[in-house]
């Protein structure tokens, strides 16, 4: 009876680890665990695609031998895990915003695992990038015709001018507001 009541326990404890993984894999973020040595211990199918790893393959590896961008083994062997890293993906194709956090240390912080967590910022890093252009764009095109009425500004305010050349200068001040304002 207690064999059988021990076989119903690991048999429901093998079903909450199946549906933990599972529902580490629907989650659209990588998920990357290594072990104290940074050896990797499992890979979601999204953190194999993000690092260009092969979750069989490549479990007992050190992560560092088959991920060699500089700035994620920088980020690793540095130990600071305050704020994420953010690189090109190996393919070159994305761009990874990548988090790491300890997890699993002794009270003296021996043995720590890692959890490696990877976000495609890609789409993000592009929008940031067309709201600069932007930004900058419409600046420029407020900054060129205030600048060509301050000229005329100065010219009205310091030259002593005819009262014809007063009226063309105000004339050609309506006419570039009127053609800026069609833009």
């Amino acid at each position: 009876k207690a064999l059988r009541a021990k076989d119903l326990a690991l048999q429901a404890e093998a079903q909450r680890l199946e549906q933990f993984l599972a529902a580490i894999e629907a989650s659209p973020n990588g998920v990357l665990l290594l072990d104290a040595a940074d050896q990797i211990e499992w890979c979601n199918t999204v953190a194999a695609q993000h690092f260009g790893l092969d979750p069989q393959r490549d479990r007992r590896q050190r992560v560092t031998n088959l991920v060699r961008t500089p700035a994620f083994v920088a980020h690793l062997q540095e130990g600071r895990f305050d704020e994420a890293v953010v690189f090109q993906a190996p393919q070159g194709l994305t761009t990874l915003s990548v988090l790491v956090r300890r997890y699993g240390a002794d009270s003296d912080g021996a043995g720590a695992m890692k959890l490696v967590l990877s976000q495609d910022i890609t789409e993000r890093e592009r929008t940031e990038a067309m709201r600069r252009d932007f930004v900058a764009n419409v600046s420029h095109e407020i900054r060129t015709p205030l600048t060509v009425l301050a000229g005329f500004v100065e010219t009205l305010a310091e030259l002593p001018l005819s009262e014809p050349e007063r009226q063309r200068v105000l004339g050609l001040m309506a006419q570039q507001t009127r053609s800026e304002e069609r833009r």
